[in-house]
């Protein structure tokens, strides 16, 4: 499986203004090349030399490859689109759906592993300067557990980007998966807002995770500092306070992530079953209180970091339909809403409606993969 990792790099100014450059260029030549491509102009057999830009080539041929990606998502998305529009169209219904054209902004630019080398805590990359390929060697600071996870495993694509003010360089690699034991219990998650995760084992534990009040105060609290900083005309402090929450947000994701994966360790667990989260926005129950958490609320990246940290520990991650799991009893089958955070069943069975979800998801045989979880992010 591909892991990354992030280090910040350490530069003079002409440095820092030799990758700034890079990166415009970078971007508005991928920009370029994917709206030539959607005029009718074919990219199939473009190279180096149809593209004139000041970039070196390895990075010039990193923007075709960059560029027909792009392409390829947006034919797809252009394809969907057409279908949608043939069923509504159907339907008796005046909605068009259009696919819009990716356009990237954040200044960045990639590099394959066959061009940037890392010397010890320095990292060498290429990029032009006074119309000359030049490899510049940064300094980082790297971390011994960093170091040697780079001396000792096979290196991917480099990104340089962009972060909170500061040039870093994020590089992928390969991490072995440890292998998956042939028999275990089997725990379901059920992600929500109020409660971010609630997990229960085939053995019969269940666990709450994270605390979804403090999570949505945050989320109030730094909504009405944004406010405050708009009226103002504050700019570069609304982007400070945006890129605090999300660290936060992230930071909370990771943590609820590792203690389900910890949790499923402890119990001998071999497959966590999740949600499949497509459309959870558009089928979840809504209400004006919780409107504005449930469309902010990254239910794909929490599914992302479970997945990878499970993959690390040796434990398969499957999704499976949610379909009525907050409604369903397991004993009778009967379905049904639950009393706000409370579900009693006609047969007397009763439980609290995050822990049923679980148990649902747990014994659930509806497996339909992870391949639409995408559409949630």
């Amino acid at each position: 499986m591909q892991l990354s990792e992030t280090v910040k790099l350490y530069m003079s100014k002409s440095e820092y203004q030799l990758v700034k450059d890079t990166m415009d260029t970078y971007i508005a030549t991928v920009n370029s090349i994917v709206s030539d491509a959607v005029n009718g102009k074919s990219i199939a057999k473009l190279t180096t030399k149809g593209i004139d830009a000041n970039l070196p080539s390895a990075l010039a041929n990193q923007c075709i490859r960059d560029a027909r990606s792009i392409v390829r998502k947006y034919n797809k998305a252009c394809r969907d689109a057409e279908r949608k529009n043939a069923k509504l169209a159907k339907e008796g219904k005046k909605i068009k759906v259009t696919a819009a054209l990716p356009i990237l902004k954040k200044p960045c630019f990639y590099v394959n592993n066959q061009n940037f080398k890392i010397n010890g805590t320095n990292i060498e990359f290429p990029v032009m300067a006074n119309g000359k390929s030049k490899r510049l060697s940064i300094s980082t600071k790297m971390t011994d557990r960093q170091i040697s996870t780079f001396a000792s495993h096979k290196l991917g694509t480099m990104r340089i980007v962009c972060k909170n003010n500061s040039i870093v360089a994020q590089i992928v690699y390969e991490a072995d998966e440890p292998a998956i034991p042939n028999e275990g219990n089997v725990m379901g998650v059920d992600l929500g807002i109020k409660c971010p995760a609630a997990s229960y084992i085939s053995d019969g534990n269940i666990k709450f995770y994270g605390n979804g009040r403090k999570n949505k105060y945050m989320r109030r609290h730094y909504r009405y500092l944004r406010k405050k900083l708009q009226e103002a005309k504050h700019v570069d402090a609304v982007k400070r306070i945006n890129d605090k929450e999300q660290r936060i947000m992230r930071d909370i994701d990771h943590k609820i992530s590792h203690d389900i994966v910890e949790t499923a360790v402890a119990h001998n667990v071999k497959v966590i079953k999740l949600e499949r989260l497509a459309n959870i926005r558009s089928t979840a129950r809504t209400s004006r209180k919780n409107n504005h958490g449930l469309h902010n609320w990254s239910f794909y990246r929490l599914a992302q970091f479970i997945e990878y940290k499970a993959k690390l520990a040796g434990i398969t991650v499957e999704y499976v339909n949610p379909a009525y799991t907050s409604q369903t009893c397991p004993v009778c089958g009967h379905v049904h809403h639950a009393n706000d955070r409370k579900y009693t069943c006609k047969c007397g069975f009763h439980i609290h409606r995050d822990v049923l979800g679980a148990m649902n998801i747990c014994n659930s045989t509806e497996h339909v993969g992870d391949s639409n979880i995408r559409h949630a992010a």
